[in-house]
């Protein structure tokens, strides 16, 4: 049997704190948490670090740990009749396509996976939800920036270590991120070409409900002939219109 990974004990964790929360007892310190789950004390001690990192669990002055802010709003989004309905277009995509598709959210300069499919013969990048990816170097992050101006974007990257990350196509200041979306706006579709990992493109655009941009749909895999891109950029567009309409409520 392989040992448990990050992403399960993480998800563990989380789902203690949670529990014991809704019980309305007394909350978990990292010693009861690991009891609680078997997990060893010091692992629990990085992962509750990393999940509090990425605002998932608070920790109170008594060390008590509790549900954090994105948990809540990972929660709602997940509730919406717009993102239930996001699984079949997803799936469709990918079928379609033989690309992977997905869903994301925006969490600081981060993007954060909501939904995905894979098609068959799609390269397959080891998605698993809540997974956070820069919003500057992928397309489903950047299609989250689609409405920002240049101010709003430079306060969203102004503490991101452009320097390692992502791949050769990147851009490594907030002034080639704007240029990017200028761009892309332009082409009405986001286009990030090995930028977050060489030889993936990805297609997105921006979901939008009645008060702005609520999700990114994009479409991720090996380069496209000019006739599959067409194809691959039709399907989106039609997809992200019907999932817009649904998060608008109209």
């Amino acid at each position: 049997m392989s040992a448990p990974s990050s992403l399960s004990q993480g998800l563990a964790l989380l789902g203690s704190a949670v529990e014991r929360e809704r019980s309305g007892r007394p909350g978990h310190n990292a010693s009861r948490l690991a009891d609680a789950t078997g997990i060893e004390r010091s692992r629990v001690s990085r992962l509750t670090q990393e999940l509090r990192a990425l605002r998932f669990l608070e920790r109170d002055e008594a060390a008590v740990f509790r549900a954090g802010d994105a948990y809540f709003r990972t929660a709602a989004a997940l509730d919406a009749p717009w993102l239930r309905a996001a699984r079949q277009e997803l799936r469709t995509l990918a079928s379609t396509l033989r690309m992977t598709a997905l869903v994301s959210a925006a969490d600081g300069p981060a993007a954060l996976l909501l939904r995905s499919e894979t098609g068959v013969g799609a390269v397959d990048a080891s998605l698993r939800y809540g997974m956070a990816t820069p919003i500057w170097c992928t397309g489903a992050g950047r299609a989250l920036l689609w409405d920002h101006s240049p101010q709003r974007l430079a306060e969203v990257l102004q503490d991101v270590q452009f320097v390692g990350v992502g791949g050769p196509a990147a851009a490594r200041t907030a002034g080639e991120v704007h240029a990017l979306l200028e761009r892309d706006r332009a082409a009405g579709v986001i286009t990030a070409a090995d930028e977050y990992a060489e030889g993936i493109t990805d297609l997105a655009l921006p979901i939008r409900d009645s008060s702005g941009v609520v999700a990114s749909l994009t479409v991720s895999g090996a380069p496209l002939s000019a006739g599959r891109r067409r194809a691959a950029v039709s399907a989106l567009r039609e997809a992200r219109d019907r999932l817009s309409t649904l998060a608008s409520g109209q």
